[in-house]
């Protein structure tokens, strides 16, 4: 069976299933160049389509993830293109007074919609009827209407006429579950985030070869709060929260203690969810938080708010594990990218086997869309459902494509361009203290670099940190690098390991051996010293493998720094125009396409 799985929310996505199996996938984002891009991803599409040399015509469902979007925030693509202070707007004009006062008023709404950034970015669908007075209620089928209109007019009407909706959390719930390796029966499957299909929380169980829903809930705020503070802290919701959780180790116990007074006791395990206790619940998680958090540090806070979701979370998986009897879990949606509590999950002595996915957000939500289309072809279509054991499934380019958009770039003219580049060169370079910028072989999917579009250095020196901050990513000071590391090498680095499988895609934090944090200085956080490894295999990236082999053999050190390929606020790059020019606009040494290498001299 081939199914076309279709995510158009923020970090819109495509990708393509065959028989259960991914073989493509990629964001809109790195096509269109606007970080968590939103909508029909046309690009994608065609991108998934042409990889597999099929057409619309070949596809025998089309698998949308999330059952209602909101038209209105779609057109305006708001978590992609809304300034903080055009968040704070609604919430002081619009959210304030309604749930406040009770007065509903949408001038913000009316200006937002006539913000010529805003109205005149690039859609597919055709939103003209949709404006500043659309209600997401009252309108759900309008906004049905628009997505069906633009499949049809992009795939056909015979391949439109085979479209499926799909539930959000359902859709996160079979992701996590099935791109896993975990088929256990009694395998409970946790979903977490800050709201989609009207539900912000689900706790599904595998058993008897079947996914059965045991609960759901829209009042699991954990994410939401999360979102909310790091508004708060004058960072961008929706995008920054991973800085939040960055930065929390680096207050002090007392500044820590005192800001998790505002949400000590907050939550209680009820029933099946995660939910306030007796009294606590706000009438706005922000302003209820502007106001508690009055006269407080801002990394106490950020300290608090991540002692927040890990204390609640932690305490509604073991209270699930016990009820059920389960040694079994998986756990996806926006709150599973939060490394620092999957480190305190995969620690529960009770779970023989947990694991969360590559990049378990909303960009993965199509692939869950494509488990669920399959899983309901037949009988024994769970089978049939593979795991990923590949996130390398984007654009590739062929050693043409990349002299091409040399001369075209006219790169040859500021760079030196070497061909032909050995590992052992690579290496060299790298244990030189070069930074390198690596686009080759088939992109990654998700919100990590796994080496294919990746900048990597030596991880021994901590200034390196430095550098790259300042010269190349433009970063928040306190935000840590993280290290990739040989699979032979990582109990030598990195303690208390689990399943070494459950750490290839950088979901899952570490603490650091003796040896870690002497030789890993650059490429673990600052003040905690754990890291957010890359386990790298051979058999899963043999060329991205022998240079740090390589590496290795110079220095003696079986691992290197590894960050995304993108200045600060950009998407990863995808092709060799992409790392291009972004090696122009940046102060990287070297970039290696392949085997050509362009050295900065």
């Amino acid at each position: 069976m081939i199914i076309l799985g279709i995510h158009d929310g923020h970090c819109a996505s495509a990708c393509l299933m065959v028989d259960g199996e991914l073989v493509a996938l990629a964001a809109e984002e790195r096509f269109t160049r606007l970080k968590n891009d939103y909508g029909y991803p046309k690009q994608a599409i065609e991108y998934c389509l042409s990889s597999a040399s099929l057409s619309a015509d070949d596809i025998d469902q089309v698998a949308f993830a999330t059952m209602n979007l909101n038209a209105f925030h779609t057109k305006l693509k708001s978590i992609a293109s809304f300034t903080s202070d055009q968040w704070l707007a609604v919430h002081h004009r619009y959210w304030k007074p309604r749930l406040y006062d009770g007065i509903e008023d949408r001038t913000i709404f009316h200006e937002l919609a006539k913000d010529t950034r805003l109205s005149n970015q690039d859609h597919y669908y055709d939103f003209s009827e949709i404006d500043a007075d659309y209600d997401f209620i009252r309108d759900m089928e309008v906004s049905r209407s628009i997505r069906l209109d633009g499949a049809r007019r992009h795939l056909g009407t015979e391949a439109a006429d085979r479209i499926v909706f799909y539930d959000h959390h359902a859709c996160h719930a079979y992701y996590a579950l099935f791109a896993s390796p975990i088929r256990n029966d009694n395998t409970l499957i946790y979903t977490l985030d800050g709201g989609g299909d009207s539900t912000t929380s689900t706790l599904f169980r595998y058993m008897g070869g079947r996914v059965e829903e045991l609960a759901r809930s829209n009042s699991v705020d954990i994410g939401r709060i999360y979102r909310e503070v790091t508004l708060l802290l004058g960072m961008k919701t929706g995008e920054h929260e991973f800085k939040v959780m960055g930065l929390a180790p680096y207050a002090t116990d007392r500044e820590a203690r005192k800001s998790y007074q505002v949400f000590d006791g907050m939550f209680e395990v009820d029933g099946d969810m995660l939910l306030y206790a007796p009294d606590r619940r706000p009438k706005d998680n922000y302003f209820h938080l502007t106001t508690a958090f009055e006269g407080h540090r801002f990394d106490g806070i950020a300290a608090a708010a991540q002692r927040m979701v890990e204390d609640s979370v932690q305490l509604w998986f073991r209270e699930m594990q016990a009820k059920y009897r389960s040694r079994h879990a998986v756990f996806a949606g926006g709150v599973a990218m939060n490394v620092k509590l999957n480190m305190l999950l995969a620690e529960n002595p009770d779970l023989e086997e947990f694991y969360v996915a590559p990049s378990p957000t909303d960009d993965t939500l199509c692939v869950g869309a494509c488990y669920m289309g399959e899983a309901a072809s037949g009988q024994d279509a769970y089978r049939h459902l593979r795991p990923i054991r590949n996130a390398y499934v984007g654009p590739e380019f062929a050693n043409g494509d990349i002299q091409n958009a040399i001369l075209q770039t006219g790169a040859n003219q500021k760079f030196t361009v070497m061909d032909d580049v050995s590992v052992t060169k690579v290496a060299k370079f790298l244990a030189e203290g070069k930074v390198i910028s690596r686009c080759s072989g088939r992109m990654e999917f998700g919100a990590r670099a796994l080496g294919n579009r990746s900048i990597l250095a030596s991880p021994r020196d901590p200034s390196t940190v430095d550098k790259i901050n300042r010269q190349i990513k433009y970063r928040d000071f306190w935000m840590p690098f993280a290290p990739v590391v040989i699979a032979e090498r990582a109990n030598d680095y990195l303690a208390d390991l689990v399943d070494l499988d459950s750490y290839a895609y950088m979901m899952i934090s570490a603490k650091t051996t003796d040896a870690g944090k002497e030789e890993l200085g650059g490429a673990i956080h600052g003040s905690d010293m754990t890291a957010r490894p890359q386990v790298l295999a051979r058999d899963r990236n043999p060329g991205y493998y022998d240079i740090i082999k390589a590496f290795e053999g110079e220095t003696g050190t079986g691992a290197l720094l590894n960050t995304s390929f993108n200045l600060h606020g950009e998407p990863i790059v995808c092709t060799p125009e992409d790392a291009i020019s972004t090696f122009e606009r940046s102060d990287l040494d070297v970039l290696l396409m392949n085997e050509t290498a362009m050295v900065r001299e």
